[in-house]
């Protein structure tokens, strides 16, 4: 797989990072790449790997990604700074961090009641996991989950100060920016 962050955007502003940062992939003229609307990919006829897209993508099943959905995430990588992953909605997203991760001890204030659900999901998969107030003290709290501004109220919080008192406690803090996405919401 190539890399899908663009390291010669990385001092640009967003906004050519916007339109640039996935020009890495780009294989054919087109300013952006048309819409994927195949389910599927021909396979390569030694493997059943498909290189489709791009000098290395390989792509199976649209559910897996698509050279569109490769694209996105080359962008919001670069933008936000990190590794960027697309799913198809904000509360997949929300379900695999707690996958990914397996919190025992969730630190959870006002949020979209979507989210609360999905938690509660997770703890009907996962026995004994506790979810405490945002406000309270983080003490063997391995994850902090905040969500600003807060949907649908649109307060927003102090994302630095969460931040700095859930890393204090060795917790990882998961910012739901679903109404101000990075990096508008940086702290």
């Amino acid at each position: 797989m190539v890399e899908i962050k663009n390291p010669l955007y990385n001092a640009v502003a967003p906004s050519t990072q916007s339109i640039h940062a996935d020009s890495h992939l780009r294989v054919t003229s087109d300013v952006t790449a048309p819409i994927t609307v195949s389910t599927t990919f021909e396979y390569a006829k030694t493997s059943v790997d498909a290189c489709n897209y791009g000098p290395d993508q390989r792509y199976v099943y649209s559910r897996e990604g698509t050279p569109v959905l490769t694209k996105v995430e080359a962008t919001l990588s670069t933008l936000c700074e990190g590794h960027a992953v697309v799913y198809g909605s904000g509360l997949t997203a929300a379900y695999a961090v707690l996958i990914e991760h397996r919190p025992k001890k969730i630190a959870l204030g006002d949020c979209y009641f979507g989210i609360r659900e999905v938690v509660k999901q997770y703890q009907r998969l996962v026995p004994g996991v506790q979810v405490v107030g945002l406000e309270c003290s983080y003490e063997k709290v391995d994850m902090v989950w905040l969500e600003s501004p807060i949907n649908p109220t649109g307060e927003v919080k102090d994302i630095g100060s969460y931040a700095l008192r859930a890393h204090a406690a060795g917790a990882i803090l998961v910012v739901d920016a679903t109404l101000a996405p990075p990096p508008l919401s940086y702290p």
